[in-house]
């Protein structure tokens, strides 16, 4: 009984995480086949590489969710208080990103060719989105998977609710990313009230802030690396052809996290001391789901295509080269395994390959491989299967040892 308790947890936490995951990203999903719909490709090549911009800057909510689950994990007599500094912290980075984010509209504007309001209102919403990030960090630590559950719904839910609204009612990327803004501060608030209500501290904690930075570096280059071939599309493809590229994204984005759950679940599992065995199954997992949508998407590109984008995206011989995109995303979330693993075991040198694999992918496509979107796909299919190679290599001779960590009561 002992050992099958365990083990019954762990399974209905990926069934609760996998649907809530599914449910969250596939409202994401249908605000951008909405939006490929109701946008001109030019335009929706425009809205594409935004939200490839503000899913590199809500790295910053991803790494605060992983600090906050972390921490909560490892906390013994004052958890409460854990959790509250993890709040404390998130409203402190939410209004920098705001703020930062109205500094850099006009260069990210000039040089994507997005409308300013669209940037502002976009970078704006990911405020929100580290708040209602740190709650579900806290589910996360607690390994409350319902409350998790329901907190990655209603702030999927919330924004593609909300996006899609505007950008049917006002046929503009101005209009997605004004929903969008309401619909993320509508799901923290939300997310907040399901995951930790109350939860609150007066000091942020000794350590915290230098963990984070930690934390999002390494994330903040993986999800550069897995945004980056969007935008040098838009900068060197035609507002058309990125246009196109951006619905091929669409797909690798279902591969990159659809297996989201499975790190989601395991991730405090690898703050213990033994963690080697729960990498390896974290890492199977995301193959098998890798290879069942890569072979799909093999057989069916034209039907994925379809549904993603529309019989437009067809007729120009999308569906050919889907499977490529699926490869793509599913690469980079073994990739995205291996990382969580060493920052869970806190090794500072986890972004190190990711930042020679960014560098490497970024010199290819500017110099050599960019004149259409066969060229710069298959480009970012082979950098990311030789980083994916060389972190199993690396994880298999680095071992799996986790280092003690203070709690953060402890250190101040």
């Amino acid at each position: 009984m002992s050992e099958t308790a365990p083990r019954r947890a762990l399974a209905l936490g990926l069934i609760f995480v996998g649907a809530a995951t599914l449910i969250g990203n596939g409202a994401a999903y249908a605000l951008s086949m909405v939006a490929a719909r109701v946008l001109v490709p030019a335009e929706f090549g425009a809205f594409g590489a935004l939200l490839a911009i503000l899913v590199i800057i809500s790295t910053i909510g991803i790494a605060m969710q992983a600090l906050a689950a972390r921490r909560v994990a490892v906390a013994t007599s004052n958890r409460a208080e854990v959790e509250g500094q993890a709040l404390r912290l998130s409203l402190y980075l939410g209004i920098v990103i705001i703020l930062g984010g109205i500094l850099a509209a006009w260069p990210l504007s000039v040089l994507f060719s997005i409308p300013i309001l669209a940037v502002i209102f976009g970078i704006a919403s990911l405020g929100f989105v580290v708040i209602g990030s740190a709650a579900m960090g806290v589910s996360q630590g607690r390994e409350e998977h319902k409350r998790l559950s329901a907190g990655f719904i209603v702030n999927g839910a919330a924004r593609a609710i909300f996006g899609i609204i505007g950008v049917i009612a006002l046929h503009s990327v101005v209009g997605a990313t004004l929903g969008i803004l309401v619909g993320c501060a509508v799901g923290a608030f939300i997310a907040y009230r399901i995951c930790c209500p109350g939860a609150w501290s007066h000091t942020i904690g000794a350590g915290g802030a230098a963990e984070f930075a930690h934390v999002a570096h390494a994330l903040i280059v993986l999800f550069t690396l897995t945004n980056i071939d969007i935008l040098m599309a838009r900068i060197f493809l035609s507002e058309d052809a990125s246009g196109e590229y951006s619905v091929g994204v669409l797909l690798a984005k279902i591969a990159f996290f659809l297996p989201n759950a499975i790190i989601i679940v395991l991730f405090p599992k690898m703050t213990t001391g033994n963690s080697r065995r729960t990498v390896y199954i974290a890492t199977g997992l995301t193959a098998v789901v890798g290879l069942a949508i890569t072979g799909f998407s093999l057989l069916f590109g034209d039907l994925v295509i379809r549904v993603l984008g529309g019989v437009q995206y067809v007729d120009l011989g999308l569906g050919t080269d889907a499977w490529l995109f699926a490869l793509e995303g599913s690469a980079f979330a073994l990739v995205q395994v291996l990382l969580y693993a060493r920052l869970a075991a806190e090794d500072k040198r986890a972004a190190a390959s990711v930042w020679i694999a960014l560098v490497v992918l970024v010199a290819i496509i500017a110099l050599w491989r960019h004149a259409d979107v066969v060229q710069i796909v298959t480009t970012v299919v082979g950098v990311s299967l030789v980083l994916t190679l060389i972190g199993l290599v690396l994880d298999w001779r680095g071992g799996r040892e986790v280092s003690e960590v203070e709690p953060i009561e402890m250190a101040e």
